[in-house]
């Protein structure tokens, strides 16, 4: 059974050859979790997605993005893409940088932990452009032998497989 929550773990593609809705994880999803499906927007603050479920009949959601809601959570959701944007714009100079600075690498990383724990790390955004940013800087400060970059390879060839999954998903239409 699916239960809605602003940090799905559920994504899906409808295969019109089959009439069928496909329902596949999007994280890890441990045995005998409950998979919930969202239906609004990552990008949106607590108030415009308990606005967006109000026409389902969704008068609070209980979901640990809306309970644990703040100003600052909500304005980090907001910026999200934006910010992501604005990283992967920036990496661009880094190479001409006489030494790269690690602070770039330290708020690269802070951003990263604020984004798993709001839940939006299955964005597109995420691990299409931020990942690869933080690669990067990983490379860029020596790093990227490291622990925490093979994290990161890791994690962009999760999704990379995810990614020809869904299309194939799709594409059997």
């Amino acid at each position: 059974m699916f239960f809605a929550s602003c940090r799905a773990n559920v994504g899906h593609v409808f295969n019109l050859s089959a009439f069928a809705m496909i329902f596949f994880v999007i994280r890890d999803v441990k045995a005998g979790e409950q998979l919930f499906y969202s239906y609004c927007g990552l990008e949106k603050s607590a108030s415009e997605r308990k606005a967006e479920l109000a026409p389902y009949g969704i008068t609070q959601c209980i979901c640990a993005a809306c309970v644990n809601a703040t100003p600052e959570t909500d304005a980090f959701r907001k910026t999200f893409r934006a910010r992501v944007q604005e990283y992967s714009r920036q990496s661009s100079i880094w190479p001409r940088l006489p030494k790269f600075p690690v602070e770039i690498l330290d708020d690269l990383l802070r951003f990263q932990r604020a984004a798993v724990e709001e839940g939006l790390e299955t964005d597109n955004k995420y691990w299409l452009v931020f990942l690869p940013t933080l690669m990067t800087a990983y490379q860029m400060a020596g790093r990227n032998n490291g622990p925490e970059a093979t994290l990161v390879i890791q994690e962009m060839a999760r999704w990379a497989d995810f990614l020809k999954s869904k299309q194939a998903m799709e594409s059997s239409q």
